[in-house]
């Protein structure tokens, strides 16, 4: 057994969650820039994405490739944004996407202090890299499910 090298629960992401059985995705709006090749993503897969989140007129609130490491997704099961675990359903390893997330399925009525404020909505590009089962040697971009898999 491998242990993760990527960052998990994403703090910067914590906040308004989907309701249990909840297929409300009203004013999300998702554009494949790059269909990927790879297996797609449902319910209970582990994920690891790296993200760019922009408000509507386009300022950066935030960019894990500042940070290196991609951020692991646990679909249904961390403490994620709803408009962002939804973004990633049926998404395809490999894949890019824009995601348009209006307020409520991302930070709220409350915002998040300090980066965003009360009732925004946020935009996100989103790139999804292979199953968090897959090792990166640590400080190593993630893996474009493209290339070969390194042998262990």
């Amino acid at each position: 057994m491998h242990a993760s090298v990527a960052r998990s629960d994403d703090p910067w992401l914590v906040g308004e969650r989907c309701a249990p059985g909840s297929q409300d995705v009203e004013g999300l709006h998702i554009e494949d820039l790059e269909r990927g090749t790879g297996r797609t993503v449902g319910r209970g897969d582990t994920v690891r994405v790296h993200y760019k989140a922009q408000s509507s007129d386009g300022a950066t609130l935030h960019d894990t490739r500042d940070q290196e490491l991609p951020s692991e997704v646990i679909i249904g099961s961390t403490a994620t944004i709803c408009g962002f675990e939804k973004a990633l359903i049926g998404m395809s390893a490999g894949g890019q996407r824009r995601v348009f997330v209006p307020w409520r399925l991302a930070f709220g009525e409350s915002g998040r202090t300090p980066d965003v404020p009360p009732k925004t909505d946020l935009v996100f590009v989103i790139d999804l890299y292979v199953p968090a089962d897959t090792v990166f040697s640590p400080g190593a971009p993630p893996v474009n499910p493209a290339t070969p898999r390194p042998q262990h």
